[in-house]
C-alpha cells in the first residue's frame, strides 16, 4: 500500500484536472468541486475517514470520470430535504454505474442541491447484487 500522503497528493492533482464532465445519462454537466474531494477524506459530519476507507475511495477515484461519462444507469436516486447554509433545500442524489464494464463495481455519487449544478460527491465500491440489479 503506497504512502497515504503521497496518494492524496497524486489523486488531488488528478481530481483538479477533471473540472467538469458531461453526463449523457443525466443530460447535464457534472462539476468536480473541492467539496467532492474533501468528502473522499472526511465523512459528512466532518470527521476524518479511516486511512483504509480514504485509501479505497482514492483508489476508486481514477475511474470516476469515466463512469460519469459512460454511465448506463443510476442504481439509486434519493430526494431529501437538508439545511444548506441555513436554508432548507431539496437535495437529489444519484448513484451512477457503468454496467458495460463488468468488473468495475464502482458507483459515483452525484448531488444536486436545489436548482444548483450537479456536483461530484463521492465514489464507492458496491456489491455484485446492487451492481447487477436493474432498475
Amino acid at each position: 500500500m503506497p504512502n497515504i500522503r503521497e496518494l492524496i497528493k497524486k489523486q488531488k492533482t488528478f481530481y483538479q484536472s477533471i473540472v467538469s464532465i458531461f453526463c449523457p445519462l443525466l443530460n447535464e454537466t457534472v462539476h468536480f468541486t473541492g467539496d467532492g474531494f474533501y468528502h473522499l477524506l472526511h465523512k459528512s459530519s466532518g470527521k476524518r475517514r479511516s486511512v483504509n476507507e480514504a485509501y479505497l475511495k482514492l483508489m476508486c477515484l481514477s475511474k470516476a470520470h469515466v463512469i460519469v461519462k459512460n454511465a448506463t444507469r443510476s442504481v439509486e436516486t434519493r430526494k431529501s430535504e437538508r439545511l444548506v447554509k441555513g436554508q432548507q433545500k431539496t437535495v437529489v442524489t444519484y448513484e451512477l454505474v457503468d454496467s458495460t464494464k463488468r468488473n468495475t463495481h464502482i458507483a459515483v455519487v452525484i448531488e444536486k442541491i436545489g436548482t444548483g449544478k450537479l456536483k461530484f460527491r463521492s465514489v464507492k465500491r458496491i456489491g455484485n447484487k446492487r451492481y447487477n440489479n436493474t432498475q
